[in-house]
């Protein structure tokens, strides 16, 4: 054998692949990270018989999905991101999937809107260690011509963990009501935990970084990888795409269940097959595919690293009004599904851009600020003001018929149970057509980000800017 060839099986900076041990500790990632979002996406389909049993506003239903979630899921990242940075980070990440699905479970026991909200804080509080650790893992498991592969086989999670969601969440809510399936999908997450703690053996940190690469000063610190992103116009560019992507497209997963139940007669099993069949497949073959085709067309021009998801992001936004403006399910549903394929490309991309431009001490903390414009700015406010929004749109529409309260007269955003026809078919009509121009609204503004993405490819012809 060849000294150069003896070389490249020693040295791991060297090496063109990872190791099977690397493959299946990415798959038990991608496990945690369905997990992490079947638990986060099944409120989506459970909105409105929550609504409905506890007589909640538009609003409050926006605070479940954004603020009572992402407040103390970003507040606890930025801890969990320097201990993911210099600790055990399959220890933390075991733990914290064990206390997530706990607190899961344990909103199916919440009486009150006060409860959920609490119980739903638990659940950020558990969550906030699943992307900076499972991230910071992916770099030592993978080198850098292998990762933004290997991020999008992990991003798949976001999508089929979603799938699971609302297929789970619609039988058993059809069969057994809403409490009963978040105790479902709740406690196997106990399960995953352990299997992530027994399976998958802590790596050397930045095994596969070239020995010219330096880390950051300070590595880790906060305010330095703040400052590393900030200073780079592509990374600066990137995360005000994530953040502005994740702000316009929150209200659509949050309201898409609701406006399908309050538009169309439908059954919340045939609910959940559509949403998974569209909007979820959809984003899952979005999310590898588009991580392939980076993977593909950055070897001829590396600024495809950002073009794929520009052009992805803008082709969506016209895709999305044109479903929203149907008045059938089946044409709602057809063109969703084309519109998530194409949407969903970008965020494989963005965090493998990201981590490049930070050492490997910093990329967990990288991960926690992406994750924290993402949550605090985009998830916490994009559906609490879509909320809100649906309320007063309702509010107007209902008194131009009625000229009286809609909040009194359909509590929840339904008649209450004896009222007339009349008045029952009007709060659903001012309820389901507030919902509809709302979130086509708020879809018509993926443009914004699509910009940034174009922005940063720009940017990275640039000598220096490209990491």
């Amino acid at each position: 054998m060849a000294v150069d060839e003896a070389a490249g099986l020693t040295d791991p900076s060297r090496r063109p692949y990872a190791t099977r041990s690397s493959w299946v500790a990415l798959y038990i990632l991608l496990l945690v990270y369905l997990l992490n979002n079947l638990d986060r996406f099944i409120l989506s389909i459970l909105a409105q018989p929550i609504k409905e049993e506890l007589q909640l506003a538009d609003w409050q239903l926006g605070l479940l999905t954004g603020f009572a979630f992402s407040l103390l899921y970003v507040v606890v990242g930025f801890p969990m991101a320097r201990l993911s940075d210099r600790g055990n980070r399959t220890l933390i990440l075991s733990l914290c999937v064990a206390f997530w699905s706990i607190m899961t479970a344990l909103c199916g026991l919440a009486t009150s809107f006060v409860q959920l909200c609490l119980f739903r804080a638990g659940v950020g509080v558990g969550e906030a260690a699943c992307l900076p650790a499972s991230h910071s893992l992916i770099s030592d498991l993978f080198p850098s011509e292998a990762r933004t592969r290997a991020m999008s086989i992990f991003g798949l999670g976001l999508p089929l963990g979603g799938f699971a969601g609302v297929v789970i969440g619609g039988f058993v809510m059809d069969h057994w009501g809403w409490r009963a399936a978040m105790l479902i999908v709740g406690l196997p997450g106990l399960l995953v935990a352990l299997l992530t703690w027994v399976v998958i053996k802590e790596p050397e940190r930045g095994r596969f970084e070239r020995a010219s690469t330096k880390p950051l000063p300070n590595a880790g610190s906060l305010i330095n990888v703040a400052m590393t992103l900030w200073k780079s116009p592509v990374a600066r560019n990137v995360i005000i795409a994530l953040t502005a992507a994740g702000l316009v497209g929150a209200p659509n997963v949050t309201f898409m269940g609701p406006y399908m139940i309050r538009r169309f007669e439908l059954g919340y099993t045939e609910l959940g097959v559509i949403i998974a069949l569209t909007f979820m497949l959809g984003s899952a073959i979005s999310t590898l595919g588009g991580g392939l085709i980076v993977h593909w067309a950055s070897r001829f021009d590396e600024r495809w690293i950002m073009w794929v998801p520009a052009i992805g992001v803008a082709l969506s936004a016209p895709l999305y009004v044109a479903a929203y403006a149907q008045t059938s399910w089946q044409g709602l549903a057809g063109i969703l599904f084309i519109a998530s394929v194409v949407n969903s490309t970008y965020l494989a991309p963005s965090y493998a851009m990201l981590h490049s431009a930070v050492g490997p001490n910093g990329r967990a903390t990288a991960s926690v600020i992406a994750s924290f414009c993402l949550s605090l700015i985009a998830m916490g406010f994009g559906p609490l003001l879509a909320g809100i929004g649906i309320d007063l749109v309702a509010a107007h529409l209902f008194g131009e018929l009625h000229q009286a309260s809609f909040s009194i007269l359909c509590p929840g955003g339904a008649a209450p149970d004896g009222s007339t026809k009349e008045l029952s078919n009007a709060c659903r009509l001012a309820s389901s057509q507030a919902t509809q121009w709302v979130i086509m609204a708020c879809l018509a503004a993926m443009i914004w980000p699509a910009w940034h993405f174009f922005l940063a490819a720009r940017n990275m012809k640039l000598p220096g800017n490209a990491e």
